[in-house]
């Protein structure tokens, strides 16, 4: 029979007033922050296209600012209006499909400001009502209690989505409290009524143990079989067979352990027999799932039993649950492919569904970004079908909990009904799945094919010469799909934006694959990787436009002009026979930081042939930063810094700061020059760990927080002023200095370490206003380098640990190395911070071997700039390691200071000072 769901969206209202959040730091408030409540208007704030959008919400301030996002990162409205004339509702001229994210701000007449937001999905219209295509599900909880539960007003959201089936349970327990007697709740029948309504399939998990039989949660006994096997045939003769599929259990072999049934496949067999046997009796066509198999522990031999003893003969279609979270859902795959593997060698080509696979969002670290989470789901999905995945159930519809640092709490496609930017307003994820929805809908799967190292196309049959195809990459790069000359090709992104482009005369159009996956429909042949175009852009300030440029490789034997529409303007160019061309882009200034992405569609002589992306971010241009140093005096002093990264003044009320039990406020009412720093110094008494914090305060802008520690910078070793000569020999006046002793003192000391002419050396540090030098001269019997680059630690060369301030007030150090290799050549590196791993900018050596003396010396200057810190600062921590190598490996090291060779902590080096006055 047709399926029919109806793709409309209920409009009412959620009526749940939720708290307001993000109260910005007041110096000293004496009236109370306005209240800013979200109070969606339309379920889910979730419209289509032509549909007015309007943002609930209620307040008592005077005035409400808005700013609204795309998915890009992109701000596409932004506005102010006093609230009594919004009269609660915020509507906004925005009919471009996507996901939408809006920051509010609410501000008292006192200018006292209270921080919200809210989040909004806009989709394509689309019929379902007569879709039969069952592949896209997800897990709804409607059969629970509690703040999990999302209500019946989600189930709009469900068919609106594209979700086919929703994945719930009636419990037998909750189905059968007096003994004999089973009568499905209320809450139960209302819920499989409301699918009913929107037209969504029900595939209902037959669950769990009941107190009435026996006390552990699954059954193990023949006579306790045969009662869930009454529950299971009432299920079936309740909710029947049309629309409606049923899944034995929840993760078996996971769950109750330690119960009588003891999770094993017999007892599952066992239960699963006996079940098919009696609901097959009175419902011949019903559809019977299993085993709902969790991957973990020994899930291989788990299933491969349940195999063995026939489990396949009893279910329509085997059901599992691959998650591989915080993983990418490729690691999936192999799940998929043992399981078929295994059913192949019982003789088995049944179906396999996906009945739970998810990614939660969140603090915890396991959790992954919300827009990873939607880009995880929709790849999970297209790789499941591209591997012969029959129907794919998501974990979950919506967030259960409102616990960001809680796992369970955040596997939904939309949040949770306390939410406080929303009762079930959607995350990315939600409207990621409906673009696929819409996307593939009745479409047949054509195949999966590879393209590049680690490029993905999944592609679907259209009909009358027309494909889908879902494409990604997880090694970002562009790539060209081979079309008809002429034809058209239409491109939409992963939240449901389209471009059109067109066949280029060599039958071909290009478009960036990154790890959001994007879909083309057209008369496509092939999809193949590409060099033609690409797109840069530079770091970008907020409040400063973001430049970027791009490239066109033409390897035609004709010359091309082209035009560049990026960020609402367009630039021109042209690239002759065989050459490369660049066109300028620009993209408009905003206020809004984070993740960006920035796209351009390319014009070929007159004709839309690429659309090209770059990732970036918009970083704040204010910030603040301190650091422990000292005066010319060798006196403790805290240093406050406010950065403006910008190319335009920007105004601070005041700059407020704690340390210890002092207190103050520094640069109130100042101007921070367009790229210019402002420091300020507070003197500091120190007697042992301390930290600070400080507050940035703006006039109507939300404050910049920071905060650290402090520690007590003794004992010091003090490095004189003196401006080293890199030429292999230690300067007269460095050498007339006192030397730091090194002997076989390293931990682990070297191995066989035979004494001073075996191993040992002196160094010095000193420094002027560009460098830190150090220079040493280690004596070694025998000298041996035998590696490169990154792998110089192995053999005989120096090590640097380098840190502003003090020993512990800072957790990542720099680890700058230095080695003469038996290939000629100084070799340099930078081992951290991992983001600058390679050859340190600026780093200059000598080093010297004196095979007669035994001897190797080294000079070496590291700016300062590579270091991220000033001379003037006068305070570092440093540890220098000689490592030893005598032709047979590394035998150990000799150290001043820990913190690098043994273990990475910046807290066991030694604290220099460094002394303004000059070596004479």
């Amino acid at each position: 029979m047709t399926r029919r769901r109806t793709g409309a969206v209920s409009l009412l209202t959620a009526g749940l007033l939720l708290a307001a959040v993000l109260q910005s730091p007041a110096r000293a408030a004496t009236t109370a922050a306005p209240t800013l409540t979200i109070t969606p208007a339309t379920v889910g704030n979730t419209f289509t296209v032509g549909q007015q959008v309007k943002l609930g919400f209620s307040t008592d301030a005077a005035t409400v600012t808005w700013t609204v996002r795309n998915a890009d990162g992109t701000e596409v409205a932004k506005g102010s209006a006093a609230a009594s004339a919004l009269n609660g509702q915020l509507p906004l001229s925005i009919s471009t499909p996507g996901w939408y994210q809006t920051d509010l701000r609410a501000v008292a007449a006192d200018g006292t400001t209270t921080l919200g937001g809210t989040d909004f999905a806009v989709l394509t219209p689309h019929d379902f009502s007569t879709s039969t295509d069952t592949r896209i599900g997800t897990a709804t909880a409607l059969g629970f209690g509690g703040v999990a539960n999302p209500g019946l007003d989600a189930v709009p959201l469900l068919a609106n989505g594209g979700i086919s089936t929703a994945r719930d349970e009636a419990f037998w327990a909750a189905a059968e409290t007096t003994k004999g007697v089973i009568q499905f709740p209320q809450n139960v029948k209302n819920y499989k009524a409301a699918l009913d309504a929107n037209h969504v399939d029900f595939l209902n998990i037959l669950d769990y143990g009941n107190p009435l039989y026996y006390p552990d949660e699954a059954p193990s006994t023949d006579e306790q079989r045969a009662a869930f096997a009454r529950y299971a045939v009432a299920a079936v003769d309740e909710f029947g067979t049309e629309h409606t599929t049923y899944e034995l259990w929840n993760e078996w072999n996971l769950r109750d352990p330690n119960g009588a049934a003891k999770a094993s496949p017999e007892n599952y067999v066992a239960l699963l027999k006996t079940v098919s046997a009696a609901v097959r009796a009175k419902h011949p066509d019903v559809k019977l799932t299993g085993p709902s198999l969790a991957v973990i522990n020994d899930w291989q031999g788990w299933f491969t039993k349940f195999a063995d003893l026939g489990g396949l003969d009893y279910v329509d279609a085997v059901t599992i649950h691959p998650y591989v979270q915080p993983l990418d859902p490729e690691a999936s795959v192999a799940y998929v492919n043992t399981i078929r593997s295994i059913m192949a060698a019982h003789g088995s080509t049944k179906p396999i569904y996906i009945t739970e696979q998810g990614w939660a969002t969140g603090t915890n670290p396991s959790a992954v970004s919300e827009p990873a989470q939607a880009r995880d789901l929709i790849r999970g999905q297209l790789l499941s079908y591209g591997n012969g995945v029959a129907r794919y159930s998501s974990y979950n519809f919506m967030d259960s909990g409102n616990d960001p640092s809680n796992v369970e709490h955040r596997f939904g496609m939309v949040r949770n009904r306390l939410d406080a930017r929303g009762a079930l307003v959607p995350k990315p994820s939600y409207v990621a799945t409906a673009v696929l929805a819409r996307q593939i809908d009745e479409l047949p799967l054509t195949g999966q094919t590879r393209f590049g190292t680690n490029g993905y196309d999944v592609a679907f049959n259209a009909g009358g010469g027309q494909s889908v195809h879902a494409v990604w990459s997880t090694t970002p790069g562009l790539v060209n799909l081979a079309a008809p000359a002429g034809s058209q090709v239409q491109i939409t992104s992963l939240y449901g934006e389209t471009t059109t482009l067109t066949a280029d005369a060599g039958g071909h159009v290009w478009v960036s694959a990154g790890p959001d996956p994007f879909y083309a429909k057209g008369a496509i042949t092939g999809v193949a990787p590409s060099n033609r175009f690409a797109l840069s852009v530079g770091p970008e300030i907020a409040g400063d436009a973001a430049t970027g440029t791009l490239t066109f490789s033409n390897p035609d034997a004709v010359a091309h002009s082209f035009t560049v529409a990026a960020g609402g303007a367009e630039t021109s160019g042209s690239a002759a026979a065989g050459a490369t061309a660049t066109a300028a882009v620009t993209y408009p200034a905003q206020d809004s930081t984070g993740a960006r992405t920035y796209r351009a569609t390319v014009s070929v002589d007159g004709q839309a042939v690429g659309l090209v992306s770059a990732s970036g971010s918009a970083t704040p241009p204010l910030s603040v930063t301190a650091s422990h140093v000292l005066n010319g005096s060798g006196k403790d002093l805290l240093r406050f810094r406010v950065t403006n990264a910008s190319s335009h003044a920007i105004p601070v009320a005041g700059l407020d700061w704690q340390s210890g039990t002092a207190s103050g406020t520094l640069l109130a009412d100042s101007t921070i020059a367009p790229n210019a720093t402002q420091e300020a110094d507070v003197p500091i008494a120190l007697t042992g760990a301390s930290s600070w914090s400080a507050s940035l305060r703006r006039v109507g802008e939300t404050a910049i927080g920071a905060s650290g520690t402090l520690a007590l910078a003794s004992p010091l070793t003090v490095a004189n002023r003196y401006s080293v000569k890199l030429d292999g020999v230690i300067d007269p006046a460095v050498a007339a200095l006192p030397a730091i002793a090194l002997e076989g003192t390293g931990t682990p000391p070297v191995t066989g370490w035979g004494g001073p002419s075996d191993l040992s050396g002196k160094l010095w540090l000193t420094h002027d206003d560009q460098n830190l030098y150090l220079s040493a001269q280690v004596t070694d019997d025998v000298f041996s380098q035998p590696n490169r680059g990154g792998n110089i630690w192995g053999g005989d060369g120096i090590q640097l640990g380098m840190t502003a301030g003090a020993p512990g007030e800072a957790t990542a150090a720099q680890e700058i190395g230095v080695a003469l290799t038996d290939a000629g050549p100084v070799d340099t590196w930078r081992w951290t911070p991992t983001s600058q791993t390679g050859v340190p900018p600026g780093v200059d050596a000598k080093v010297v071997r004196d095979e007669a003396a035994h001897t190797t010396t080294y000079e070496i200057a590291v700016p300062w700039s590579t270091l991220g810190f000033a001379a003037k600062d006068r305070l570092l921590s440093a540890t220098v390691v000689v490592n030893e190598n005598d032709g047979t490996g590394r035998r150990g090291w000799l150290s001043w200071g820990k913190g690098v060779a043994e273990t990475k902590n910046p807290a066991l080096f030694n604290a220099i000072r460094l002394d303004p006055a000059a070596v004479r």
